[in-house]
């Protein structure tokens, strides 16, 4: 495959850094779960884990549903009976006929790859931080109500088990655990429709973007006869986007055009901002759709130092909760802000915060003398909070716990009942 230029901008907050996604980053929240690294900061003198709470998004999975494979392979299939595909075409077909074998049926669920990379966090998480899994560790594990979220939740747990089955391990899944897990405000609801104002710009930005013209030409004898030729690329691009999360060698790759690729990505990673991130165009109101979660991160946690037992509280659920959780906590390279939808990638990667797999853990430390500190990991990456700290990555707990409350101060709305299906979490249409 070509190499691609890569060159980087640094944002005015001189935190983010831009560079240019390869192929699989630009099939965006459909970009596998990335390696983690191989070393972190040491704790500093006196100190050991003891407690570790921790919010994941599932594993790799298929789409989302089986009509979106049927929809892409209706219009090959329809188009071949009149002898109307290209030689490309043919072999596209071809290529889509398998991927639909494999995924019929299957749609919205964990992939084995997903299923390795749940078994694999976990199992770093143990070796990494030994001390909080020792003897009957109390481990606390909620899901969202998706069967792919709570089939995470099995593996992940499961793993944990293996390595040491005296531990003690609470699973549920149910929907009196949605209002945190997985909350969307009606306000939000709103905002994130397909009527909400913002949308007007926001489709122009995508009639800019998505260029179909030659992708089209490429694999149809007569391209004209695609009524909606915008939505059949799509289609196709989110086919191949999701090849990397299943365990067949089909690639649609080589059938693109690297601009044709990172234009669809730049609009889907538009919506993905202003629906769940810090873009200034959402006033805030998606982030703030995370203090239930973050409420409940704080609450859990001074619960376990009251207790002063190992233990771990372990939440899954779905990408666009990571992302606004992520937002609100003002962790690093997650809340820039930009007001230009030419330059949203540029300030925010969906790909980088919220892959398949994603996941934040908060690894909290003791001394002797019982004085508490936090480390923040995203994708297993140790992160900063703009916070002061002469120990970061580790930072003083008073101090985090004070800036959180902050941001739960935003919220003085009740909070009313999530009411979204859990299957359409995953807002890649």
């Amino acid at each position: 495959m070509r190499q691609y230029i890569i060159f980087t901008i640094l944002l005015l907050s001189g935190l983010s850094v831009y560079s240019q996604p390869t192929p699989e980053q630009t099939g965006s929240i459909y970009y596998a779960y990335p390696a983690p690294p191989e070393g972190y900061t040491p704790a500093p003198e006196g100190y050991e884990p003891f407690y570790i709470s921790h919010y994941g998004r599932h594993g790799s999975r298929w789409m989302t549903s089986d009509e979106r494979y049927i929809e892409v392979l209706h219009v090959f299939d329809s188009l071949h009976q009149r002898s109307e595909l290209t030689p490309l075409g043919i072999d596209v077909r071809k290529r889509l006929q398998q991927v639909w074998e494999d995924a019929r049926g299957k749609s919205g669920n964990i992939t084995p790859l997903g299923e390795r990379q749940q078994r694999e966090i976990a199992g770093r998480m143990y070796h990494n931080f030994p001390q909080v899994f020792r003897g009957d560790a109390f481990i606390d594990a909620r899901s969202s109500t998706s069967l792919r979220c709570a089939m995470s939740m099995s593996y992940f747990t499961e793993r944990l088990k293996e390595l040491n089955p005296a531990l003690h391990v609470d699973r549920r899944a149910y929907q009196r655990y949605m209002d945190y897990i997985a909350y969307t405000s009606p306000e939000g609801e709103k905002f994130s429709s397909g009527k909400a104002p913002w949308r007007r710009d926001f489709h122009d930005f995508e009639k800019k973007n998505v260029r179909p013209e030659r992708l089209m030409a490429s694999l149809f004898v007569n391209p004209d006869a695609i009524t909606n030729q915008d939505a059949l690329m799509r289609g196709i691009y989110w086919i191949a986007a999701d090849m990397q999360n299943v365990d067949i060698d089909v690639t649609f790759y080589d059938i693109f055009r690297y601009e044709e690729l990172a234009g669809i990505w730049k609009t889907v990673n538009a919506r993905m901002y202003v629906c769940n991130a810090g873009a200034p165009l959402n006033g805030g109101l998606m982030p703030r759709c995370a203090i239930p979660l973050l409420r409940n991160i704080v609450e859990s946690a001074e619960t376990a130092i009251k207790e002063g037992t190992p233990a771990a509280d372990l939440r899954f659920g779905h990408d666009t909760h990571l992302i606004r959780l992520l937002t609100l906590m003002q962790v690093e390279g997650c809340s820039n802000q930009e007001t230009d939808m030419e330059k949203f990638h540029l300030a925010w990667q969906d790909y980088r915060v919220s892959p398949m797999g994603a996941n934040l853990q908060l690894i909290f430390f003791r001394n002797k003398k019982n004085e508490i500190l936090v480390k923040l990991l995203l994708n297993e990456n140790e992160v900063n909070l703009p916070l002061k700290s002469h120990t970061a990555p580790y930072y003083s707990w008073e101090t985090v716990k004070a800036f959180f409350k902050e941001q739960l101060k935003q919220e003085e709305a009740e909070v009313h009942p999530a009411t979204h299906s859990p299957l359409s979490e995953d807002t890649d249409y």
